[in-house]
């Protein structure tokens, strides 16, 4: 009994320190930032996202981000942050299939890994096909799954699957402030400030009116 408690806990350990890794190279590689100044654009884009910061070392990691304006920058982060959510869902998921006993760990992290994949498939506007021009209904579908997730509270990160683990584990598991959120946070901004930048629709003509005399 004793023995197979351990190698539950080695699995758990091992599971949650080899997804620390993998998220954390990740991480790295997708928001490694060139030395390029930063446009006025784009720092005036960040000015109102939940972490100016950031937001401009993730939009300035995005060659294409300072010729943009309001709708493209917003249309950028989504399709980067489908990217990102993509090869974390991917890396989490190879993680958890080759464990074999399933806890409570393995269920909370399965749970926070279907969140983020669920958020790339509102994300994920391209389907893996030549990058084209954004439709509206694409665009409109990742304001609205963003705007409702904001609402609800859901946080894409999987801080919670910490609770339980040993200390130096529980600090590993996931970088404080979790950069997959903090991408979310990002492009939810975007998208407001893109609706908030539209031009207002024309007033309709007036109608005729007969006026009786």
């Amino acid at each position: 009994m004793a023995m197979a408690a351990s190698r539950t806990a080695r699995t758990v350990n091992l599971l949650t320190l080899s997804l620390s890794i993998s998220i954390s190279v990740l991480f790295s590689a997708n928001l490694l930032v060139a030395a390029a100044p930063t446009s006025d654009s784009v720092k005036e884009a960040c000015a109102k996202s939940p972490d100016p910061t950031f937001c401009a070392a993730f939009l300035a990691a995005i060659p294409e981000s300072g010729t943009a304006d309001a709708r493209g920058l917003a249309e950028l982060a989504i399709r980067a942050a489908a990217k990102i959510g993509a090869e974390l869902g991917t890396a989490a998921r190879t993680q958890l299939n080759v464990v074999t006993v399933k806890g409570a760990q393995w269920q909370c992290m399965d749970s926070c890994v279907a969140d983020v994949e669920e958020a790339v498939s509102h994300l994920d506007v391209d389907r893996g096909k030549a990058t084209t021009a954004m439709e509206d209904a694409k665009f409109n579908d990742a304001r609205d799954y963003i705007e409702a997730g904001e609402k609800d509270g859901l946080a894409w990160n999987c801080d919670l699957c910490r609770e339980g683990l040993p200390a130096p584990v529980k600090t590993g598991l996931l970088p404080k402030g979790n950069e997959f959120e903090k991408v979310m946070g990002v492009t939810g901004a975007l998208i407001k400030r893109a609706a908030g930048s539209a031009a207002p629709a024309p007033a309709p003509a007036p109608s005729s009116i007969r006026r009786e005399i």
